[in-house]
Formats: structure tokens, C-alpha cells, sequence
């Protein structure tokens, strides 16, 4: 009986903890999709650009700017060469990087975005 309660205890702090730790309160915000920071960025010249390998993957190493401003290095993948002026919405995790990645028109950025490529 006790190797039973013992076992049940166990398996109920295993589940508490796993609870806890993939528990993400934004997941029910859509202003912050899973804890996903968003950054915004320009495609500015064909120079941020790298092809890898046989498969035609293009890599971007771009400046990008956080909804306050805040500006990071950030580079991601694309399966497509995207466009030379093309605004777009980046959206980072802590550990993988760039998971997902939107073109925006320049009337859909933040504000404060808006006026750090406006000028």
C-alpha cells in the first residue's frame, strides 16, 4: 500500500511540474502569441542575403526592432528570395530564434516602428 501511495504521489508531482513548466499564459493572448517576442525589419539589399546548400534555403542577417524600439540582430531562413523593400513581422522564441516570419505593409507596423523607418 505504501509503494502505491508513494508511486501515485510521484506520478502527481510529475504531472504538477510538467504543468508548470510548459504553462505559458500567453498562449491566450494574441497581442503575444506563446511567448513569442515580435519583431519588425526591412528587406534592404540583395547583400542580406545567403543561399544555403541544394535545396535553395535563403538566409537573412537583418536589423530588427522590437515594438519599443529596441533593436536586435537576428537572422532566419526563407524557402523563397523575398523582396527588396519589404517590411516584415518576425516572431522570436527564447531558444529557437525566428520561428515565423510575415510580410506587413508599412500601414500595418507598430508606431514606433513606423517612425524608425520613415526617416
Amino acid at each position: 500500500m505504501k509503494k502505491f501511495v508513494f508511486g501515485m504521489g510521484l506520478v502527481l508531482v510529475i504531472i504538477v511540474a510538467f504543468s508548470v513548466f510548459f504553462y505559458n499564459p500567453n498562449k491566450l493572448n494574441p497581442e503575444k502569441p506563446e511567448g513569442k517576442t515580435r519583431y519588425y525589419t526591412i528587406i534592404v539589399k540583395d547583400d542580406d542575403k545567403e543561399i544555403l546548400g541544394k535545396n535553395q534555403r535563403y538566409e537573412y542577417t537583418l536589423d530588427a526592432f522590437d515594438e519599443s524600439g529596441k533593436k536586435k540582430n537576428l537572422t532566419f531562413t526563407s524557402s523563397k528570395q523575398l523582396r527588396e523593400g519589404a517590411y516584415l513581422e518576425l516572431y522570436v522564441a527564447p531558444f529557437r530564434g525566428v520561428t515565423y516570419w510575415q510580410e506587413l505593409q508599412f500601414e500595418e507596423l507598430p508606431e514606433q516602428i513606423k517612425s524608425i523607418y520613415s526617416k
